[in-house]
């Protein structure tokens, strides 16, 4: 195969499982439940917003399920600390599954992880830091997919995921990395920019 069909083949298969790897990411969204928790208090009329932790966690696990009992989402965390002043979430050590329909589950961990809320920012992100990463399972014949980064931004209202380090994509035996990258979920755009490299293994017949 010529060179470059076999890079076209490659990118074709980069944006067939990257999708489901933003996805992943956006589900964490309605995930961080114990953000509700400052809202079940009964606010004081003109109280000065404090700066320090409202509320702290330590070994703790929030769990999602169906209707039929099926757990859906599970949140795990070392330790966690609510700032009300930015409303924002901070988690350490933490690890979010995800379980899809199909019973496929995705895997999110990270060293640190940083949750805006959304009712004081438009677009809240969701930041994961240190070793972060984002896997699928195999299922079904799919090849199981990885992203790695010290550092990925989800924007859980405009749909975008980013990284200003370099990331790593493996699908299987395919191996790619690049610099920064930028994924747009609804318009189906993926920038790799920087040093993009490949290496992509011939699919099997």
């Amino acid at each position: 195969m010529p060179l470059f069909a076999l890079l076209r083949t490659g990118f074709d298969r980069l944006t067939l499982y990257l999708p489901a790897l933003v996805l992943s990411l956006f589900a964490l969204g309605s995930f961080w439940l114990v953000r509700s928790v400052p809202d079940l208090q009964t606010p004081t009329a003109n109280k000065a917003i404090r700066k320090d932790p409202d509320y702290y966690l330590h070994g703790f696990s929030v769990k999602s399920f169906d209707a039929s009992g099926r757990l859906t989402r599970e949140l795990q965390g070392a330790h966690a600390r609510h700032y009300p002043d930015k409303d924002v979430l901070e988690i350490d050590a933490v690890q979010i599954h995800v379980m899809n329909d199909e019973g496929q589950r995705m895997v999110a961990r990270a060293d640190h992880a940083l949750a805006e809320g959304e009712s004081t920012h438009p677009d809240p992100e969701i930041i994961l830091t240190g070793r972060a990463q984002v896997i699928r399972d195999r299922v079904q014949g799919a090849e199981a997919t990885e992203l790695r980064s010290d550092k990925i931004t989800a924007f859980t209202q405009s749909h975008r995921v980013i990284s200003d380090s370099p990331v790593e994509f493996i699908r299987g035996k395919d191996h790619f990395t690049a610099n920064t990258m930028d994924l747009n979920g609804d318009s189906g755009i993926y920038q790799l920019q920087g040093r993009v490299q490949g290496v992509i293994m011939p699919a099997r017949r």
